[in-house]
C-alpha cells in the first residue's frame, strides 16, 4: 500500500512518527506531508492560506506518488472541522477513489453533534474516522455518522524511551523521603493545575514532603506561579515551562507519581499513557481512553474533577503506601505492552485494508 501521511508540525509529532515507521516496516510505501499550524498563522486570511497550502501539497503528493490512502492526523473541532473538509474536498477532486482517513487527538462533543455544513460535509464523504476512546465512539455513532465509517484506536507508546538515573535526586538535590510528582500539560482551567496547587497546600499542611514538577506552558502558567508563592509553596513547586516533548522523557523516568487532574475533553491524554510506559502510578479523572484502560488501585487512583481536597487525599494515599505504588508500577508496565507499536499500527493496517 502507499500511504500519504499529513504530519503534525507542533502536537503529536513524535507519536505520527513511530506509526510511519510502523507502517514502513510492514512493507508499506510511506510519504509525509506537513498537516496543522506551527502557531504562526494567528488570524483569518494567514490560518486559511495555511490551511490551502497544506491541502495543494498533500494534492501534489498524492498525485505524485499515486498514494492509494491519506492518513490524517486531527483534532474534532470547530476550526478543524473546516480544514479537514477543505483538504478532504482537494484530495477527493478528480480522485474518488483515494481513501482519506482522519485520526481525531480528542474530539469535542459540542463540535460532533453541531448541524454546520462541515461537519455534515466529513461525516457523508470521509473513509473512516479513528477516535480514540469508546465514550468518542458513541458520541459519534449518537451524531449519527455511519457505524462504518467510525472505529475506536489507540496511541503508540514506547517503554523504551525512559531510563531512570540514579543521579535525578542527588542533581536536584532531593531526600529519598521526598515524593516526585509530575505534571505535564497545557496550564488551561480544565487541565486542573490550579486545583493541584492548592492540593499541595493540603500536602504540606498534612507534614507530607514532596516535590510538584510542572512541565508545560499556556495562559494559566503566571497564575499559577503566582499562586504558589502566595500559597508559600516555592520551594516544593517547580515550574520548568515548555520543554521539546523528547526532553519529557527525563523527567518521566525520574518522578514517582505521574498525575493529571483534567476535566478538559482528552482523547488518549498522552501525560497518562506515558506514566504508563515508564510504569508509574497515576492519578487523574475517570475520562475517556484513561476510563477505557485503567483501574483504581491497579494502574491507577482516581480523583473527581475541580476537587482539591480529592486530589490531595489521592497523593496522600500513594505517598503512604510504597507498596500500592510498586504494584501500580508492575500493572502499568504489562498495560503499556498493549501499545507497542507493533500491536497498534498491525491494528491499523487490518482497518486500511478493508477500505479496499
Amino acid at each position: 500500500m502507499k500511504i500519504l501521511f499529513g504530519i503534525p508540525v507542533k502536537d503529536h509529532y513524535e507519536l505520527t512518527q513511530a506509526e510511519v515507521l510502523g507502517f514502513q516496516e510492514k512493507g508499506n510505501e510511506v510519504f509525509v506531508s506537513d498537516y496543522g499550524n506551527t502557531g504562526f498563522a494567528t488570524n483569518l486570511i494567514s490560518m486559511f492560506l495555511l490551511v490551502l497550502k497544506n491541502a495543494i501539497n498533500l494534492k501534489r503528493k498524492l498525485v505524485k506518488h499515486k498514494c492509494e490512502l491519506v492518513f490524517l492526523n486531527t483534532a474534532f473541532d470547530n476550526k478543524t472541522i473546516i480544514r479537514d473538509s477543505i483538504t478532504l474536498f482537494l484530495l477527493k477532486l478528480f480522485n474518488k477513489k483515494v481513501k482519506v482517513v482522519f485520526k481525531t487527538h480528542g474530539t469535542i462533543k459540542a463540535a460532533v453533534f453541531s448541524q454546520n455544513f462541515f461537519k455534515k460535509y466529513l461525516f457523508r464523504n470521509s473513509d473512516l474516522i479513528l477516535v480514540l476512546s469508546g465514550e468518542e465512539l458513541r458520541n459519534f455513532l449518537d451524531a449519527g455518522i455511519d457505524g462504518k465509517k467510525v472505529q475506536v484506536t489507540a496511541n503508540v507508546i514506547n517503554t523504551q524511551r525512559y531510563v531512570a538515573d540514579e543521579t535525578f535526586r542527588e542533581i536536584n538535590c532531593l531526600d529519598d523521603d521526598i515524593l516526585i510528582i509530575l505534571f505535564v500539560g497545557r496550564f488551561i482551567k480544565e487541565k486542573g493545575i490550579i486545583d493541584l496547587v492548592y492540593a499541595c497546600r493540603l500536602l504540606k499542611n498534612s507534614g507530607i514532603k514532596f516535590k510538584l514538577i510542572c512541565l508545560g506552558d499556556g495562559p494559566l502558567l503566571k497564575k499559577a506561579i503566582n499562586l504558589s508563592g502566595s500559597l508559600q509553596l516555592e520551594k516544593d513547586i517547580k515550574f520548568l515551562g515548555h520543554i521539546p516533548e523528547s526532553e519529557t522523557n527525563y523527567y518521566y523516568s525520574n518522578c514517582d507519581v505521574v498525575i493529571l487532574p483534567s476535566y478538559h475533553e482528552e482523547g488518549f491524554p498522552m501525560a497518562v499513557f506515558n506514566g504508563v510506559a515508564c510504569g508509574k502510578p497515576i492519578i487523574t479523572t475517570k475520562i475517556r481512553a484513561a476510563a477505557d484502560y485503567l483501574k483504581s488501585f491497579e494502574n491507577c487512583l482516581w480523583v473527581e474533577p475541580n476537587n482539591p481536597k480529592d486530589i490531595f487525599k489521592k497523593i496522600e494515599v500513594l505517598a503512604n503506601s510504597t507498596e500500592l505504588r510498586q504494584e501500580m508500577t508492575k500493572n502499568n508496565f504489562r498495560l503499556a505492552t498493549n501499545f507497542s507499536r507493533e500491536i497498534i499500527v498491525n491494528e491499523l493496517h487490518l482497518k486500511f485494508l478493508s477500505l479496499f
